[in-house]
């Protein structure tokens, strides 16, 4: 057979079969699990702007608020049987506009699964197709951009295969959450950059378009990214500054509009330590995007054997490698937290990085250690641990020396059906409950506003729990593993009525399907079970 022949069937099945695993790791039991708070923020964001037309935090009857720690807010003991002061105190608190319109995150994030229910209707399969496809969309671009301009088939084979074996960025792509839609306008935007960089016809319009719907559906990771890009064109066209310039200018001014309405300027760091969230994030980058070595061995090749590379080869892997280490410093510096959510949306930068160092580090010996490389890198911490000293895991992120943990959550989260709070508190409550009665809880309260019709109080914001005005609750639903959530309310109306307690037999855990590492110090399958009871009597 002509060896020709053999490499373009090669270069022809390899999206195909990675795109097939990809495909079972990311739409296999899609729906079993229920939305957990953040997924389910989202689909009810979606179904309120397919309703009036845009996201409402308030529909008239429930809210949806910030996550951030009540128990801090001053003066929450006085909101909390009035609708109208929490809704006012929130609004003077900029947490989304003067008429409840949702602003913390971009509008273009609820238009999949808005469209999604429009034509499935509003389950939890409906919620997380987009997000789904956008993770197979993302492995098969990443593809086509590292064949191209990253070295080759081989190169785009493993940075495919890393991606698609990357445990925690394929949780994450099956959230109904952002994290998929930002990797897939990442690689859309850097094959717009290489595009325009390269001088072919509309590269220019492509880029800007690719990163203007990428600020739509996340405008918290676009920044330090589009430093790095326009840094790297002015550099690499200096005499033709003012070409780079326009087009700044094009995407600066179609970006403004939105950057207004949102009020980004309001957004920044919302608090803590920046050493440990630093530290923490660092870990995140290091253990689950690209080991910290790769990245310095990426960076001394790229130098060491500079002109044997083509240009965009190198001004590629060289915006890949500035990328990872901005968000290494960007993520501590804007946010309150450090989860790798935050971070894994440039998962497909680290993979490609790591594809191209194997290939590109092994010469001629690539073909065939290159695969071994794979292996060692997915299924082994080992590349992480020479910077764990200075950066250790968090006290609740499960670490191992010889294999990576992360598989087993994976394998759990796809494959078995664990147990699921969410699930087992929402039907039961579907079953016992009427569409009147008002439910009372202090945690994962947006996924019953999403799975049922009833009135919702509570939440960390603890809205209306108190709220004399309205029929006391039928129903309280309490996490007391949920410590982050204020305790005062929640037992002054425990003592006003009587409550029966009932046999739910749902794990207290503080998520539900939450795919974050800090999550996984709660093993559902060993807790303690949840607080449910039924109004009695005052």
């Amino acid at each position: 057979m002509d060896p020709v022949d053999t490499g373009r069937r090669k270069e022809h099945w390899s999206p195909v079969l990675i795109g097939g695993l990809a495909a079972v790791l990311l739409f296999w039991n899609l729906g079993d699990r229920y939305l957990w708070q953040d997924e389910a923020a989202t689909a009810v964001l979606a179904q309120r702007m397919l309703r009036f037309g845009r996201p409402m935090a308030y529909d008239g009857v429930n809210l949806i608020t910030l996550d951030v720690d009540a128990a801090s807010a001053p003066g929450m003991d006085e909101r909390t049987g009035d609708p109208r002061a929490a809704i006012d105190y929130l609004r003077r608190a900029h947490a989304f506009k003067a008429d409840t319109t949702w602003k913390w995150q971009p509008w273009g994030l609820f238009v999949p699964p808005a469209a999604s229910f429009l034509m499935l209707g509003p389950t939890t399969f409906a919620a997380r197709l987009p997000f789904a496809l956008a993770g197979l969309g993302t492995v098969l671009l990443l593809f086509r951009l590292a064949r191209r301009y990253g070295g080759g088939t081989l190169v785009a084979s493993l940075a495919a295969l890393l991606l698609a074996l990357n445990p925690y960025w394929i949780l994450h792509a099956r959230q109904c959450r952002y994290s998929s839609l930002s990797s897939l306008f990442l690689v859309a935007t850097l094959l717009g950059y290489v595009r325009w960089q390269t001088g072919r016809r509309w590269g220019a319009a492509a880029f800007v378009a690719a990163a203007w719907c990428w600020f739509q559906v996340d405008y918290g990771t676009v920044w330090p990214v589009f430093a790095v890009l326009f840094a790297d064109a002015f550099l690499g066209n200096v005499r033709d500054w003012w070409r780079t310039l326009r087009v700044g200018v094009v995407l600066a001014a179609a970006l403004a509009p939105f950057v207004y309405y949102y009020e980004l300027w309001r957004r920044g760091n919302l608090g803590g330590i920046m050493a440990g969230k630093f530290s923490h994030n660092l870990f995140n980058v290091n253990e689950y995007v690209v080991p910290v070595v790769i990245l310095l061995a990426a960076v001394a090749l790229l130098a060491g054997r500079w002109k044997q590379f083509d240009r965009m080869e190198r001004r590629l892997v060289g915006v890949c490698c500035a990328m990872v280490a901005a968000m290494v410093v960007w993520v501590p510096e804007v946010s309150e937290y450090a989860f790798v959510r935050y971070v894994t949306i440039v998962a497909p930068a680290g993979a490609l990085l790591t594809a191209w160092l194997l290939v590109r580090g092994l010469g001629a010996r690539a073909p065939r250690l290159g695969w071994l490389g794979l292996v060692v890198l997915v299924a082994t911490p080992w590349l992480s641990l020479p910077v764990r000293p200075m950066a250790p895991a968090p006290e609740v992120v499960p670490v191992s020396f010889w294999v990576r943990e992360e598989w087993g959550q994976l394998y759990g989260s796809i494959f078995l059906h664990l147990p699921d709070p969410n699930r087992t508190v929402i039907e039961w409550l579907r079953r016992n409950a009427k569409a009147s009665d008002e439910i009372l809880i202090n945690y994962e309260d947006v996924p019953l506003m999403f799975y049922l019709p009833n009135p919702i109080r509570g939440g960390i914001a603890a809205f209306r729990v108190e709220d004399d005005a309205r029929t006391p609750p039928r129903f309280v639903v309490l996490r007391e593993s949920a410590a982050f959530v204020r305790e005062g309310p929640y037992r002054r109306e425990l003592a006003r009525y009587q409550w029966a307690a009932e046999s739910v037999h749902a794990p207290d855990v503080p998520w539900g399907n939450n795919p974050d590492p800090t999550a996984q110090g709660y093993d559902p399958r060993e807790a303690e079970d949840l607080f449910v009871a039924r109004r009695v009597g005052r």
